[in-house]
């Protein structure tokens, strides 16, 4: 993984809201209040120059949060203002009882954080779960969406026979983890605190996600780990484990019956770019190539060697990937 420079913020973070960590000094963490419930996000102002710029909502994966976008954060504020949100019973983000905690909630909770900040407009960044819920933004809400980008999103194969036939990457990548003591735990991607893994099962999760764990940064490692501190503010762990199981049974469903997924997909009019990699056990690269077959007009890029998370695993590469396909993609059009 090649380590992002750190650039000084070219602006004051927001006047709201208190600094994330020192080695990312243009985010701020805050909430937004969608409904009766306080949400976690964290913040970028828009450093492009005159001009409200391109909103950009961030979303996040199944068992993570916001804090796996910090690394692409401050790259992204260059077209405008970035946020990302935690969903509910993940991170900051607490669930009631009443939650499901389904899929279809969480695309509810996107618009109401979408509605909160003031955006009609804006552009999607999705991964894994995330992009599943952004692929659903996008085809029921054409008129908000200006763009979408998708890393390693969960979309259903268009056959669901092919879930018996797992990749060689999903084999690869799993193995450890089942050695270690059960694929359970590997669905909680960046839980990461030591005194809740061994070492051993550590570095399998870090392979889902990172090629050389070793060359981690330290930084990014103290803020995942924080996001499961045991005095953590936000979604307690029985929310968490709650709003994982919830959450994985509302995407199981929709690859056992893929139809609605699909017809989303072809319903989408925003331009869209997909991202993936060889390497990532938890999405095939059969799916994102399904995908890709099926959206021509989509930007399509499934790298070698890649895995689940471009964001995190090599920021630069992302962002090089983004802002290219930008300058090249004219937002969606309204009307």
């Amino acid at each position: 993984m090649r380590r992002v420079r750190r650039r000084r913020a070219l602006e004051a973070a927001p006047e709201t809201g208190r600094p994330l960590a020192p080695a990312w000094p243009g985010i701020v963490e805050d909430e937004v209040v969608v409904g009766d419930r306080s949400v976690r996000v964290l913040r970028v102002a828009g450093r492009h120059g005159s001009g409200p710029g391109e909103p950009q909502l961030l979303v996040h994966g199944l068992g993570a949060s916001a804090v796996t976008w910090v690394q692409v954060m401050e790259g992204l504020a260059e077209r405008g203002p970035v946020v990302a949100l935690d969903l509910a019973g993940f991170g900051g983000t607490r669930a009631t009882p009443d939650d499901h905690l389904t899929v279809d909630e969480h695309v509810e909770l996107v618009l109401g954080c979408a509605d909160a900040l003031g955006w009609s407009r804006l552009t999607l960044h999705g991964n894994s779960m995330g992009g599943l819920v952004s692929v659903l933004v996008a085809a029921a809400h054409p008129e908000r969406v200006e763009r979408v980008v998708l890393v390693s999103p969960a979309l259903p194969p268009s056959f669901p026979l092919e879930l018996l036939r797992p990749s060689r990457a999903t084999i690869g990548g799993f193995a450890p983890i089942v050695a270690s003591s059960g694929v359970a735990a590997a669905l909680g991607l960046l839980r990461l605190a030591p005194e809740a893994l061994d070492q051993r099962r550590q570095r399998a999760l870090l392979g889902l996600i990172f090629g050389s764990p070793d060359d981690i940064d330290p930084d990014l490692v103290d803020l995942m780990a924080a996001e499961f501190a045991p005095d953590r503010e936000g979604a307690t762990p029985e929310e968490r484990r709650r709003a994982l199981l919830s959450s994985l049974w509302s995407i199981a469903q929709s690859w056992i019956d893929p139809r609605r997924v699909w017809r989303a997909i072809d319903a989408v009019e925003a331009p869209t770019m997909v991202v993936g990699g060889t390497l990532d056990a938890l999405v095939p690269a059969r799916v994102l190539r399904q995908v890709l077959a099926r959206r021509r007009d989509w930007e399509g890029h499934v790298l070698d060697d890649r895995r689940h998370a471009l964001m995190l695993e090599d920021p630069e590469a992302y962002l090089e990937l983004v802002t290219a396909w930008y300058a090249d993609a004219p937002a969606a059009r309204v009307g």
